[in-house]
């Protein structure tokens, strides 16, 4: 009998504990040099602890919010300082204008907090979600925090100054709670780090380093890993992944050390694929669970790993070092299983495009029952991770899962998602997907999930049909017909009835699957054009409703 999957839904209040001090608040982030915010969660309260620690003159106030992408507009804001020795909070809001107001609903509650010299200290809560339009809610996804510091009077009911700058950091504000899995006496621990580089004078750089994991005669499990910062770095430092290099073990990689691409791999580091450890600003570390572990070492694996590190500079500072990358624990006593890493969603090909001038457009990505019935084990798999990945496009991801046509809970879901943040996210209970269960993507994207039993199903990912885009762009009187489909989609003279028959197509025609195995060879099968599997019974999931519908104040 299979195991109910509602459990994840309620997996947040399972693990649960209580903060109540600021011992408890375990996460932290560096918003900038002197501005340190750190966070514990109440799953059981449904809160959120705050602690801002500053270092401002006693004139001057810091603000700190929440935005769904990082705008100083529409933004949910704190403003916190100190008058006369006493610690003061302001809820405040900001409309689409920029303009700064006080929310008549003071949501955010102070606990504690002082002013010594410079130094300012406010610790303070608020819940999940407040029911006020005027409030972020905050989610299991991305969070975009704003903060700046100001000097003078609050201008209250007037646009923000231009001068006034805002920095910008992204953080998983509710992290799932769990235990801690066992740790074997004979862990130990090697670091794959940058070479002391120089970060380079520029906004934003990713710095590739082909480098070697240590030489193991037997095979040896992962079962964590952390990110580890050059100190002084915080702030420069924005996300970090290490990549298996998917070859022989007498096959050498060519040595590179420099700046690499956001997006794609040069043809000699393609096989540089499998994401072994990942972290990001303000990203925990990552506990394998005790079932499973990533295989490493022995006579069949290459030791030939690439780094990348994404360094922001937005102040171009020169002369600045930095070895920063991911520690990995590692031990010889093998788990049950070894996991794996399986990239569900969209192909990447020019065949799923977004007509121009869109302010949404949905792009479904499919893993259907055909591919998982012959590729997972009978019993199915573990999904215990996810991390998703989009172009710069990409708003809002989620993955839904789908069991002989009955719509389960979703997998993951990150409304207001940010490709600048891809961090591996530890789910709040494991998953389990059987053979014919199926995900669905949307938004230009794949979702690297990671599960247990490894499999040989690496690739399950959809695009539309070659026919079904053939029959749009003759009835769209695409007027060039190109072999190339980029060309074609240039040549359609995009009407919202167009749009509206494209995004229709992406979502109901035939597909053509990726059904990949490990070795990039397609499982045996007519892939060109698929059926879109149908949601028969759609998942009701329970939310929390508010008493007052309050509008928004523009």
């Amino acid at each position: 009998m299979e195991t109910p999957l509602a459990i994840f839904i309620t997996a947040l209040v399972f693990f649960c504990r209580t903060v109540t001090s600021a011992g408890d608040l375990r996460y932290r982030v560096e918003l900038e040099k002197n501005l340190v915010l750190r966070w514990g969660v109440d799953y059981e309260a449904t809160r959120i602890y705050f602690e801002l620690s500053a270092e401002v003159l006693p004139s001057q106030r810091v603000i700190l919010g929440f935005s769904d992408y990082g705008e100083p507009t529409q933004a949910d804001l704190t403003v916190i300082g100190a008058q006369f020795g006493k610690v003061y909070l302001k809820d405040c809001w900001t409309d689409k204008n920029g303009i700064l107001r006080m929310d008549y609903r003071q949501n955010y509650a102070l606990k504690s907090g002082e002013q010594r010299g410079n130094k300012l200290m406010a610790r303070f809560y608020r819940q999940f979600d407040t029911c006020d339009p005027l409030d972020y809610t905050f989610d299991t996804g991305t969070t975009h925090i704003v903060f700046s510091v100001v000097s003078g009077p609050l201008p209250l009911g007037r646009p923000l100054p231009s001068a006034l700058k805002f920095g910008l950091q992204r953080v998983q504000l509710l992290k799932p709670d769990l235990p801690t899995p066992h740790r074997p006496p004979d862990t130990w621990s090697f670091d794959v780090t940058n070479p002391n580089i120089t970060i380079p004078a520029q906004d934003t750089t990713y710095w590739w380093y082909v480098t070697k994991l240590p030489q193991l005669l037997t095979k040896h499990h992962i079962i964590q890993y952390e990110g580890i910062i050059t100190k002084g770095n915080e702030g420069f430092v924005h996300h970090i992944e290490v990549f298996h290099c998917q070859v022989g073990p007498h096959h050498t990689v060519a040595s590179y050390n420099g700046p690499g691409m956001a997006e794609g791999k040069s043809p000699e580091l393609a096989a540089c694929r499998e994401v072994i450890g990942a972290w990001a600003m303000g990203a925990s570390a990552i506990y394998l669970p005790n079932e499973a572990g990533t295989a490493i070492g022995g006579p069949r694996m290459s030791r030939y790993v690439l780094l990348e590190v994404h360094l922001n500079n937005p102040s171009r500072r020169k002369g600045i070092q930095d070895s920063s990358g991911i520690r990995f624990h590692v031990t010889k006593q093998l788990r049950q299983y070894d996991s794996g890493i399986m990239e569900l969603g969209l192909e990447y090909t020019n065949k799923m495009a977004v007509p121009p001038g869109q302010v949404g457009f949905r792009l479904p990505g499919f893993c259907i029952p055909d591919c998982t019935s012959i590729a997972l084990p009978p019993s199915g798999i573990q999904v215990y991770a996810s991390q998703l990945h989009t172009h710069l496009t990409g708003r809002t991801v989620f993955t839904k899962h789908i069991r002989r046509g009955l719509e389960l809970p979703e997998l993951n879901r990150d409304n207001h998602y940010s490709p600048h943040f891809q961090e591996i996210r530890t789910l709040p209970r494991p998953v389990h997907v059987l053979p014919g269960g199926f995900s669905i993507q949307e938004e230009m994207c794949v979702n690297y999930i990671h599960y247990y039993p490894r499999c040989n199903l690496e690739v399950c990912k959809s695009s539309a049909s070659d026919a079904s885009l053939r029959r749009f762009f003759l009835l769209a009187n695409a007027t060039r017909s190109s072999a190339d489909v980029a060309v074609r989609y240039h040549s359609v003279d995009w009407t919202p009835s167009k749009v509206s028959a494209l995004q229709s197509l992406f979502e109901h025609a035939p597909i053509s699957m990726q059904c990949n195995t490990s070795s990039g060879v397609r499982f045996p099968g007519d892939w060109s054009s698929k059926p879109v599997p149908k949601i028969v019974l759609p998942h009701n999931s329970a939310r929390k409703r508010c008493t007052k519908d309050i509008p928004w104040f523009e």
